[in-house]
């Protein structure tokens, strides 16, 4: 009884003190202007500092965050250092009301923020149909949030909002860095980033970005993990207004499979998290190239970027015993023969033009973009539910794994290659109607056509106020919409209308300590329409676009640093979700209440100063796992904690995440399979920059 209060207690603590803060650092000085003329590595810095001083790229407006009328968020790379993450949901989690629902074997990310799941995930600020997987961390400049419906610059989007992971580019300044991992489990990885400028005015310049990861995970797989990761990016300036750069990435990797585990009808795992679902001997490989290019120009009053990227992905789950079914009387998993290998290709391309005017001496940002996308796909599989496996999840015996040689009467149900047309443009104006007050309208036009397949289209708007109440304080309200492309057909075989979801938003953005530490808090309305519902009965159904569903509440996200040596990035959510077509229960997979907190601290009061610890923790309520809401799984605490040492050149850490080794659940996909969260994990981390 009392851990279940101390966990209900941190979420209405950590609450409670961001709002105190807004009083608290209410006498902060005014603030001071920034300018950031070049993005360079400084070696020696011992400090973090957690808030980010860049505009935000995933608007494409060129506007600032205290500007726009949404919630943005932005981890840097002080915090992707500090805290170390081992995959990119534990960054994206940081973020309130996010959650991470599951991984899909491996193939692709599952984000639900703000009530609503199929969260996409950006490139270098540009849409990719398909979603991809495993991006490499270490090649992230930063990682963005911006929460809401967003289908204002890049068409189809969940309700709840957008992530944006940005590359890392070449820099003018010569810097090099070599890192060294390992972690208990006796996977041992080697980074390396290098570049700078080739010519004598540092006009060309390069980039590169690797990665090599080798050794075992935390399951009883007897595949080892093989990652082998290169980021090559070479960039020059035409001229003082224009730069032109080339980018590439490849990725080759091999990794156990992924299918998750079970829970009982009571929420509890039937077995240790290390015993795999499937089997041992299967490998998922994957292979994944991108190329592309940017043209950006910069004028005194407008500027423009060009964006190109193709991208090829294959990957092979290969011979799999998959997990179908969970008898709890039996205490069995029930396994299948399969076979699968996916092939994407995308091609993307993206132009923005900014311009800042005064129209009857008022000024305005204009921002006119327009995006175009062609992506195929193709599944290639073979299944033969004929012949099951069973393993009792406990205490596995895992039979010796079979091949499709093994399943002559397996069905092929590979399919035909096909393809997903989409484009769109969008006009915004940010209207500057006082000193205090800017005014923000957009409207976006989208279309999405698959290659044998209806047409679907949309228009959205987004309407947005903010007022700068003082220099350091903003209050900003908006109104926003997104939609997503439907599949589902009604009963005379037409397309449904996209799904739409409609939001409404109003908060406030203060900045403290000289604009070193940032606080957004927002209350939210979101309604989700043209949910499709199933009609009729076997084998004669179709859908009907008439389904609702909602979720409101407030969240808080702190970020920057509190002095010169401690740093933090905090949040905590609370939202209330329901589906109006189903007794209003509520939507699964998404808790009530979130918290999340990471600070370091370093130690120069006790004559320390290259020194520092730190520590956080997470908070995930409980929440549903089934849509009729019959089982409701218990909240979490994760811990995590670190210690370090900077100086000069060098820095070392030794961290500890999920400190506690607590076993739970981070998302169930299709009750009873669920996806478990990563057991304790502790790492030592050795870098050099030179």
């Amino acid at each position: 009884m009392g851990f279940y209060f101390s966990k209900r207690n941190l979420s209405i603590y950590l609450s409670s003190l961001l709002i105190a803060s807004t009083s608290l650092f209410a006498n902060d000085t005014e603030k001071k202007e920034i300018e950031k003329l070049n993005t360079i590595t400084v070696v020696g810095s011992e400090a973090s500092n957690y808030a980010s001083f860049d505009k935000p790229s995933i608007n494409r407006t060129n506007v600032d965050i205290e500007d726009s009328a949404k919630s943005i968020q932005v981890f840097n790379e002080d915090f992707l250092e500090d805290y170390q993450p081992q995959s990119l949901e534990d960054i994206i989690k940081m973020s309130s009301n996010t959650t991470y629902e599951g991984n899909s074997h491996g193939r692709s990310i599952q984000i639900g923020m703000r009530g609503f799941s199929n969260v996409p995930i950006l490139i270098d600020s540009m849409k990719i149909t398909n979603s991809i997987a495993n991006q490499e961390i270490y090649n992230l400049q930063s990682l963005e949030v911006l929460k809401g419906p967003s289908s204002l610059q890049y068409g189809q989007s969940s309700p709840g909002g957008i992530v944006n992971l940005v590359k890392k580019k070449p820099q003018k300044q010569d810097h090099a860095e070599i890192q060294f991992k390992v972690d208990e489990h006796t996977a041992y990885t080697t980074n390396a980033d290098f570049g700078g400028g080739i010519n004598s005015d540092d006009s060309l310049r390069y980039r590169v970005v690797t990665s090599i990861k080798h050794g075992e995970d935390y399951t009883n797989s007897n595949t080892d993990i093989n990652r082998f990761f290169i980021a090559p990016t070479l960039e020059y300036d035409l001229n003082d207004n224009h730069t032109f750069s080339i980018m590439a990435e490849y990725l080759r990797g091999k990794t156990p499979s992924s299918f998750g585990t079970f829970i009982d009808s009571k929420g509890d795992l039937v077995g240790p998290i290390e015993n795999l679902s499937s089997h041992p001997d299967e490998e998922f490989k994957k292979t994944q190239k991108i190329i592309g290019f940017d043209l950006n120009s910069s004028f005194d009053t407008w500027n423009s970027n060009f964006k190109y990227r193709y991208i090829d992905y294959v990957g092979t789950n290969g011979d799999v015993h998959m997990p179908q079914s969970y008898d709890e009387s039996t205490n069995k998993v029930k396994r299948v023969y399969a076979y699968q290998k996916q092939e994407f290709s995308e091609h993307a391309l993206q132009y923005t033009v900014n311009k800042e005017l005064n129209i009857f001496n008022i000024k305005n940002n204009i921002s006119l973009g327009a995006d175009y996308n062609k992506a195929y796909s193709q599944t290639f599989m073979h299944f033969d539910p004929a012949n099951p496996y069973y393993i009792d999840l406990s205490h596995p015996n895992y039979e010796d794994l079979t091949s499709l040689s093994d399943h002559p009467s397996a069905r092929d149900m590979t399919g035909d290659k096909t393809y997903n047309k989409s484009w769109g443009i969008f006009l915004q104006d940010s209207i500057h109607l006082t000193e205090n007050l800017i005014f923000n309208a957009g409207l976006r036009y989208s279309e999405s056509k698959p290659k044998d397949g209806q047409k679907s289209d949309a228009t959205t708007p987004s309407l947005g106020l903010v007022y700068k109440v003082t220099p350091n304080t903003s209050i900003y309200t908006n109104y926003s919409e997104s939609f997503t492309p439907s599949t589902n057909m009604d009963e005379k075989d037409n397309i449904l209308d996209p799904e739409e979801g409609k939001g409404y938003e109003l908060g406030i953005k203060q900045k403290f300590l000289d604009d070193k530490l940032n606080l957004t808090a927002a209350i939210f309305k979101i309604e989700k329409e043209n949910v499709p519902l199933v009609q009729g009965l076997a084998p004669n159904t179709y859908y009907k676009a008439s389904g609702k569903q909602q979720s409101k509440g407030i969240e808080f996200d702190l970020t920057g640093q509190i002095t010169p040596n401690l740093a933090i990035v905090a949040s905590y959510g609370y939202t209330k979700t329901k589906d109006l077509d189903n007794d209003n229960n509520r939507l699964k997979n998404i808790p009530t209440h979130t918290a999340n907190i990471f600070t370091t601290y370093h130690l120069s009061l006790f004559n320390l100063p290259n020194t520092y610890i730190g520590g956080g923790a997470r908070f995930l309520g409980s929440r549903y796992v089934t849509d009729t809401n019959d089982l409701k799984l218990d909240s979490e605490i994760i811990y995590n904690a670190t210690v370090g040492y900077k100086k000069g050149n060098w820095k070392a850490s030794l961290t500890a995440q999920n400190l506690t080794d607590e076993e739970y659940v981070e998302g169930a996909i299709r009750y009873p399979r669920v996806y478990a969260g990563t057991p304790r994990t502790i790492m030592a981390t050795i870098s050099y920059k030179f």
